[in-house]
This record gives structure tokens, C-alpha cells and sequence, in this order.
């Protein structure tokens, strides 16, 4: 069963309308691991935010406030990923990464944005996303 929890009532600690679990929702970024990366992306049933970053990369610690704002804000609608380049190798050549960062969205498991490289204002980051969370059909 999915839950639809309004945004507002997000920080409320939520219920399942079902077994009255507690609802949790990623509100920080999560780093992402090779074995689970693909259930992630295909269990998450609403915009998922993948960051390919370097811990070296200027760029990349620029936009990390950015990220970080845009998990908490909106958690609940957002889920956001990262992959360390370095460590995880073999994503980043699965994803065939040439620039960090790189930002890939996926709305209800299915790509619908790339941008390599870091976007010339950080605000842009907020809104490709809050316009992704927003938009209903491909």
C-alpha cells in the first residue's frame, strides 16, 4: 500500500493508514551503494535526486548546502542519492560520469533529467527539481 502523506504533515510523524506504523522519509542524502542502487532508484515512488560527486571537486562542495537543503525541504516528495565517483567506480562508469558533479532525476523510477556539471547559478538545481516534483506526466 502507498501512503500519500500531505507535505504539511510531514514532520508530524505520520502514520501507515494501514498497520499505523511510523512513516520515516529520508531527510537527509543518502550515500548510495553499489548492491542497492537500482532497488532505490525503482522502490522510490516519487522524485529521486542522484548526485555523482568527488570529494575534491570545488563544484561539488559548492552545490553540497544546495543538496543537503533541497533533502530536507523537501522530504517526502524528494529522495536524494549520492555516489561518491572515487569509491564507487563502477557506477560511475556504468553512468559514464566525466564531470562532477552530475546530477540525474528519476520521477517514479524512470530518468527524466541530466545535467553534467555544475549549474551556472545554484539556484537552477532548485528549481529543475521543485519543477520535476511538481510535473504529473512525461
Amino acid at each position: 500500500m502507498l501512503n500519500r502523506v500531505p507535505h504539511s504533515k510531514l514532520f508530524s510523524k505520520p502514520v501507515c493508514g494501514n498497520c499505523k506504523t511510523v512513516l520515516e522519509f529520508p531527510r537527509q542524502p543518502e550515500w548510495a551503494k553499489i548492491d542497492s542502487f537500482d532497488r532505490a532508484i525503482a522502490y522510490w515512488p516519487e522524485t529521486l535526486l542522484v548526485e555523482f560527486t568527488a570529494p575534491m571537486s570545488l563544484y561539488c562542495k559548492i552545490v553540497d548546502p544546495v543538496v543537503n537543503n533541497l533533502a530536507r525541504e523537501k522530504a517526502g516528495e524528494l529522495k536524494v542519492l549520492k555516489v561518491d565517483t572515487e569509491t564507487d567506480e563502477q557506477l560511475a562508469q556504468r553512468f559514464k560520469i566525466e564531470k562532477t558533479p552530475t546530477f540525474i532525476v528519476y520521477k517514479n523510477g524512470v530518468k527524466v533529467l541530466r545535467v553534467d556539471g555544475a549549474p551556472k547559478d545554484k539556484t537552477d538545481l532548485v528549481k529543475w527539481v521543485e519543477n520535476l516534483i511538481n510535473y504529473t506526466s512525461y
